[in-house]
């Protein structure tokens, strides 16, 4: 049987992040293709709350890794607590996966120059297979290898996407976007029915060589466009920073609804960062998805073509886009756009009126 599937886990002030939800979602999938326990590796301090969160995400062990020094993340304890820990183990893990976050992108690296293998980051989609070594055709030589990850990201400027085959040597990692995957369904397993080991915990000097002095989070009352239920997103097409203005009046029609945008109209100045949907931006799940002047490039894709609906509103009829939205309007989207507001007040009155 391979090594296990080992989820990385991410907290933030003592609540398990979205993306390790996420993770523990994929990983069931893979673990099952492997025949493989589903674990976590949760460091930090007080963290009990949040076990059952994870036993219910599909976890079949656990690993606590308790103390005031991991209460924070600081990338040299972090890592010295991992290390000892698997270092310990009679199989290191088959796969080992962290979210492609701050701490993601920090850590991840450390733990794949330790143990001399591959990483493949930002992943978009996550497989076990077989492969084969062209310099080897015979499988019972060194050249087959039967338990692959497969790791699958954008490429060549987001426009192709890439598979990146790390299997010489376990653990074989990866990085996810947040957002990529679903979050599972909460399951009834309880905390009781499964395997929880304290992690020792065995410090060493040189791993405070870097101590923080302060930490700053940014408190923001806008909206966060990945929690958003319905998204009006913009593209270069709109032409202009005002042009949002008619997003948001679209966006207001909703309840639990935003605006964003495409890269090109971020680089252009039109709207902040924060509001960036795609590769180098943010990966989104809504139930809608407006895409107002937006081509379609894979670098987009990759952000939004998990959404459950998607409305296209571009006037080019062979804008990429159009493949994969489940409706299409041609047209300029400065008369589109005002007749949708116009049709859902419309419709929201009728509703009033019923109720009455």
């Amino acid at each position: 049987m391979a090594g296990e599937v080992l989820i990385v886990a991410e907290q933030v002030k003592g609540e398990i992040a979205k993306v390790t939800l996420e993770l523990l979602g994929e990983g069931r999938k893979l673990a099952d293709k492997l025949g493989s326990p589903l674990s976590c590796f949760i460091l930090g301090h007080n963290m009990d709350s949040q076990l059952e969160k994870i036993v219910q995400a599909g976890a079949d062990k656990i690993y606590l890794a308790d103390d005031k020094e991991l209460e924070e993340y600081k990338t040299l304890t972090y890592r010295r607590v991992i290390i000892d820990e698997i270092d310990t183990w009679a199989t290191q893990p088959h796969t080992l996966l962290m979210g492609s976050t701050t701490m993601g992108r920090d850590l991840a690296p450390r733990i794949a120059a330790y143990y001399e293998t591959g990483l493949t980051a930002d992943t978009i989609e996550l497989d076990i297979g077989p492969y084969e070594h062209k310099a080897g055709t015979d499988k019972t030589k060194i050249g087959y290898f039967p338990e692959c990850l497969y790791a699958n990201r954008p490429s060549f400027g987001e426009s192709l996407k890439a598979r990146i085959l790390g299997p010489w040597k376990d653990p074989q990692m990866a990085t996810i976007r947040p957002g990529v995957f679903a979050q599972p369904k909460p399951n009834s397993k309880k905390l009781s029915d499964i395997e929880l080991k304290k992690v020792k915990i065995s410090f060493k000097e040189d791993d405070f060589r870097v101590s923080i002095s302060k930490i700053l989070r940014e408190e923001s009352t806008k909206m966060d466009i990945s929690e958003a239920e319905v998204i009006i997103a913009g593209g270069f097409g709109v032409g202009s920073a005002e042009a949002f203005n008619q997003l948001k009046k679209l966006a207001d029609c909703f309840e639990n609804s935003t605006i964003a945008a495409s890269r090109k109209a971020v680089d252009a100045g039109w709207i902040t960062y924060p509001y960036q949907v795609g590769q180098t931006g943010k990966t989104v799940r809504p139930k809608l998805y407006i895409a107002c002047g937006i081509s379609g490039a894979l670098q987009h894709r990759v952000g939004m073509q998990k959404a459950d609906k998607i409305i296209a509103i571009n006037k080019d009829p062979d804008a990429p886009i159009f493949s994969f939205a489940d409706h299409g309007i041609v047209g300029d989207l400065f008369q589109v756009i005002p007749e949708m507001i116009k049709q859902i007040k419309a419709l929201d009155r009728k509703k009033e009126l019923a109720a009455v």
